[in-house]
């Protein structure tokens, strides 16, 4: 009996055994699923929020998505999200819906636009906000199970 390669896929008794490679291209389309509407909704949201000296829409989207990420997480390590919806939901759509690039460049344009205290409050919140909310979406999770 020929030798296997443990990078080709194989049949056994009706049962299909994914090679290393297969699980890898799964996980790769999955987050590349989940980030391509993470970063649909992030540009759809952006027209949801009304502008102002801070950014409102960035710091709703990265509340939001840090709620969410801390509620899926809590999931996962509880055992009621699997790793693929970690990794279509977790680093697929809450990866490219919550954006810290995003954050810095604005952070720096409400301090050329708007000051130093208007600047110092957005950062203050979002330093403070996401974490929290991270927080609460676990602690979400763990009462609803």
């Amino acid at each position: 009996m020929p030798h296997k390669s443990i990078s080709s896929s194989f049949f056994c008794d009706n049962f299909y055994f994914p090679s290393l490679l297969d699980l890898a291209m799964q996980n790769v389309l999955l987050v590349a699923l989940g980030g391509a509407i993470g970063a649909v909704l992030r540009w759809s949201s952006e027209s949801i929020f009304p502008t102002s000296n801070i950014s409102t829409a960035t710091l709703s989207i990265n509340l939001i998505g840090s709620f969410g990420l801390g509620a899926l997480m809590a999931g996962f390590s509880m055992g009621h999200a699997s790793k693929e919806t970690v990794h279509l939901l977790g680093i697929g759509l809450l990866g490219s819906f919550t954006t810290m690039s995003a954050y810095a460049l604005q952070t720096v344009e409400i301090g050329n636009s708007s000051g130093f205290p208007s600047m110092a409050m957005y950062v203050g919140l979002t330093s403070l906000g996401c974490p929290l909310m991270a927080l609460g979406g676990w602690k979400f999770m763990s009462i609803l199970t």
